[in-house]
């Protein structure tokens, strides 16, 4: 978790804004659970979205993070790559010898993959960053989304549109995934 924390206090940080990274680390130091992780998570997620938020045009967005459905433009592209890259570290585990749905802090519920997730963690900002580079540099406009079933979501043509800079992205962010997924196997090798 702190990994997460300090690359989304960076991904800040470059864009020109800056949020209490020490506190939040000072309280993940004395948690004693997982449920007090995840309580200081939420409150450094709301503390982030907040900020994030404003790097982009309005017209896009309500000012928070939406998921299921999302309800906005910005969040429907944050979801969506989301869901590309976790399934990318799912089969990246699978072909590593790893159990998936097996992770040390999200919890496993019916089809969950925790340790995809607890991995995406790591990559969020800079999924986030690559996200915000797509709306700044215009690649999409209010008609590429589609609202249906109370929510937000990128329509086949938006897909199209951005489709290169996501291959372009995931070929970086590939050595990266590999990285913590071997860092992750030796913690164990060295446990056993």
């Amino acid at each position: 978790m702190r990994q997460k924390f300090t690359h989304h206090h960076t991904q800040l940080k470059a864009n020109g804004i800056d949020i209490d990274l020490h506190s939040t680390l000072n309280h993940l130091e004395i948690a004693k659970s997982i449920d007090e992780i995840i309580g200081i998570e939420g409150a450094f997620a709301r503390e982030y979205f907040e900020k994030f938020f404003t790097l982009i045009s309005k017209k896009f967005h309500k000012s928070k993070r939406s998921k299921k459905p999302p309800l906005n433009q910005l969040n429907a592209l944050l979801s969506f790559w989301y869901a590309l890259i976790y399934n990318i570290i799912t089969v990246k585990l699978l072909s590593h010898g790893f159990e998936p749905s097996v992770g040390y802090l999200h919890q496993a519920f019916r089809t969950h993959n925790s340790l995809s997730s607890d991995i995406l963690e790591i990559f969020r900002a800079t999924i986030n960053q690559a996200v915000l580079g797509i709306f700044k540099n215009e690649l999409l406009e209010i008609k590429d989304f589609s609202h249906k079933n109370g929510g937000v979501y990128l329509k086949y043509e938006g897909r199209k549109k951005i489709w290169k800079e996501f291959v372009a992205f995931v070929e970086i962010l590939k050595p990266q995934i590999d990285h913590e997924i071997a860092t992750i196997r030796k913690m164990i090798d060295e446990k056993v």
